[in-house]
Formats: structure tokens, C-alpha cells, sequence
């Protein structure tokens, strides 16, 4: 059985935030749903009290129930409606928070792959340079050598 520090133990996967997204949209459309349901007694009650009313006037069977059950549906709907505006609304930021976070870490990945490539550069032209010439020629040769590591016309680095 191998363990932590023989060669066959796996490392770790790496985290990558966007594996999280459906974990997140699940996560939110639960609460919009929780939210709905915190209502939900609210709702009960302004129905009942809708048509308690009509039924005390006698207008129970007219066109009223309709227009009250009509306008208490109506502002249900718009105060879920507004939770779920805010709950995605915090999803996109969350969305964008990750984004920006690994194009930093891609940026930073790039600066130390061009710097070292720099160095590399820099040393094996100074060895070069030195076999040629001697110490004179390991001077040019690590500055030549390391402008060959940098980026090209075009910005990359190469």
C-alpha cells in the first residue's frame, strides 16, 4: 500500500472554481424556493381575507374574486421575483469575482514563465559567450541570451 511519500501517492486535484456553478445555481434556487415558502402563510392569509371580505359584502360570486385573487398572485410573484433579481445579481458578481481572479492567476503564471525563460536565456548565453570569447563575450552573450526569453512583437511571451 503506498503512502504520502512514495512516488505512487496522488496529489491533491486542483481546485477550479467553476466547478462550483451548478452547486451554486442549485444552492440559489433552493433559497428563492425557501423564500417562497416564508410567503407562503402571508399569501394563505391575504386570500382568506380577500374572500372573506367579498363573501361579507355578498360579491363572492361576482368579478371581484377574480380582480383580488388576481392583484394578491400578482404581488407574490413580484416579490419573488425581485428576491431571485437579487439572488442572480449576486451570482453574476460571484461569476465575475472568479473570472478576474484566474485571469490574474493565468497573468502571473505567464510573468514567471517569461522571467525565468529570461534567466535561462541569460545563463546560457553567458556560458556560450564565454566559450567563445572569454569574459567579454559571456557579457554579450547573457544579454543576448536573455532578451531571448522575453515577449515578441506582438506581446506574448514566447
Amino acid at each position: 500500500m503506498p503512502g504520502p511519500w512514495t512516488s505512487a501517492a496522488k496529489k491533491p486535484a486542483a481546485y477550479h472554481p467553476l466547478d462550483e456553478v451548478s452547486r451554486i445555481q442549485d444552492l440559489s434556487r433552493e433559497g428563492i424556493e425557501g423564500y417562497g415558502e416564508q410567503l407562503r402563510p402571508h399569501l394563505m392569509r391575504e386570500i382568506g381575507n380577500a374572500l372573506g371580505g367579498l363573501n361579507e359584502i355578498g360579491a363572492l360570486r361576482s368579478g371581484g374574486t377574480t380582480v383580488a385573487l388576481n392583484d394578491i398572485t400578482t404581488n407574490y410573484a413580484q416579490q419573488i421575483g425581485a428576491y431571485a433579481k437579487q439572488a442572480t445579481r449576486e451570482n453574476i458578481g460571484l461569476g465575475l469575482d472568479t473570472a478576474r481572479l484566474q485571469f490574474e492567476r493565468s497573468e502571473a503564471k505567464r510573468a514567471r514563465k517569461g522571467g525565468l525563460l529570461r534567466a535561462i536565456g541569460g545563463v546560457l548565453g553567458a556560458g556560450v559567450g564565454f566559450l567563445v570569447a572569454g569574459p567579454a563575450g559571456a557579457v554579450a552573450g547573457a544579454s543576448v541570451g536573455s532578451g531571448a526569453g522575453g515577449k515578441d512583437t506582438e506581446g506574448a511571451y514566447k
